[in-house]
Order: structure tokens, then sequence, then C-alpha cells
């Protein structure tokens, strides 16, 4: 205990004390000098209103102030301007110290693209609700289809290209949401045979009839025998005569050139 006492009372532990002391006087004074400095003290404005700005000139009038943009994030408008400031923080009249960054969100110039997400023989009602949720311009129109009655036939393109359900095209677009619904006249068969797909389609909408079961011969293995496919067979035979109902589907068999065409049954 003795000992101890006189350590404590020693020349190397009072050396030793004043040397820490120091240590922690340089520490803490540099720290606090530091922070007075970062901060600024007495430098505080008040941010601008650059909300309705295009965002080079509200970079501009940030920096002449002493302030950093940051371009967060954008969305897109039909009524909106591209690269127009929408959002700010903070919020214009805050205090705030010079070389700060103030974030900002723009209208985007271009419109992002969504994916259609609507199937043939999805309710008609839902289906116009999805379409119009994401943004697209939908456009109704109607064809006799017994089997698809108040149902989703197809969606078009503005310029009536097929849309599939994963398809993805620009938000704002527009696009032609098709159902079924039923007539009361009979209507003749067209000769689909030798035709392409496409072709047989928009045939049998000017006939008012509607596609059916749709087939390919063993020979078409990847997509692009499938492009290059032509009608094989029709399960009704063409007849100019006025036979069947408005609406009525067709079933297609298609395959290559020198494929067997005797597929399915004609039923006259």
């Amino acid at each position: 205990m003795k000992s101890w006492i006189q350590f404590v009372f020693s020349r190397a532990f009072l050396r030793t004390i004043y040397r820490v002391g120091w240590v922690w006087f340089v520490v803490l004074g540099g720290a606090w000098f530091f922070l007075h400095f970062y901060s600024r003290h007495g430098e505080s404005m008040e941010v601008p209103e650059i909300r309705g700005l295009l965002l080079q000139d509200a970079e501009q009038a940030l920096m002449s102030q002493g302030l950093e943009i940051v371009h967060l994030d954008s969305v897109y408008s039909r009524e909106g301007r591209a690269f127009e400031v929408i959002e700010q923080m903070p919020p214009s009249g805050s205090g705030i110290k010079s070389g700060r960054k103030i974030y900002v969100s723009t209208y985007r110039s271009t419109p992002p693209n969504e994916r259609v997400g609507v199937r043939e023989g999805q309710d008609l009602n839902l289906a116009r609700i999805v379409l119009e949720n994401k943004g697209f311009r939908v456009e109704e129109r109607e064809e006799p289809n017994i089997a698809l009655v108040g149902r989703v036939i197809r969606v078009e393109n503005r310029k009536g290209f097929l849309l599939s359900e994963d398809s993805r095209i620009p938000r704002g677009s527009q696009v032609r949401l098709i159902s079924g619904t039923t007539a009361d006249e009979l209507v003749g068969i067209p000769d689909l045979i030798g035709q392409s797909l496409d072709s047989a389609r928009h045939q049998l909408t000017r006939a008012r009839l509607s596609l059916g079961l749709v087939e390919y011969s063993s020979s078409c293995e990847d997509t692009s025998d499938s492009l290059k496919a032509r009608v094989l067979h029709q399960h009704l035979a063409a007849s100019n005569d006025r036979t069947v109902p408005a609406g009525t589907e067709l079933d297609l068999y298609l395959g290559l050139s020198g494929d067997n065409a005797n597929r399915l049954p004609l039923h006259n």
C-alpha cells in the first residue's frame, strides 16, 4: 500500500498524467475546430423555390447561392414538362447552410414501358381497369364472338398489331380492347388456305367470324417456323352462302409447305 501511494506521487506518474492530458486536449480541441469549421456557424440562408424550373435552370440558381443539387428521381406525366422540378427537399424557405445539398424530383422526358397484362377470355370490365391503371388510353370495340361474349378477344395497338399479355409498350399509348358480342345474322365462311395466321385473323374479322383453335404441324419447331407457316386446313369448309352465325369460331391447322393437310375433319 505504501509503495502504491509513493508511485502515485512520483514524478513518473505525474509526467504520464500530464502527457495524457495534453493528448486529450489536442484531440478534443481538433474535433471542436473541425465541427466549428464544417458547420459554418452564422452562414445560414433560406432555400430558394425551384419547383417549376427546368433541372438545368434550378441547378444554376442553387449554384449561385453555394448550394448543390442532387437529382433523385423522375416520374412521367403526359401533361408534365420534361425535366421540370416537381419536388424539392428541403422545401423553399427552410434554413440551410452554404454548401449543403438540395434533393429534387422531376418529370421524365420519355414514358416508361408497361406490361399490357390483359389476356384473351378476361372479363371486359376488369381488363379495362387494368389497362387504364397502367396509364394506357383505351379504345373499345366489339366483334361477334359466341364463345367470348363480354370478354376479351384480343388487345391491339393503334396500328392494329396484336399485343400479348407480356407485351411492353410506353405508358400513355393508345390500345384497342376488343371484346365479344352476339349478332343475329348468318355469314359466309372465307377460304383461308395458304394464308399466314395474321392474314387469316384479319380476314376472319372482316367476315365477322372468330379465330378458334390454332394448331401447328410437327415441322414447326420454333418461332421462325411458325412465322413461315400457312393455313393448311380449316375445320369449316369455305362457302359464300350465309350458313353460320356471326361470331362462330373457325379452327385452323398451319404448317410448312409439304406438310400433310389432312389433320382436322371438315364440318359442313
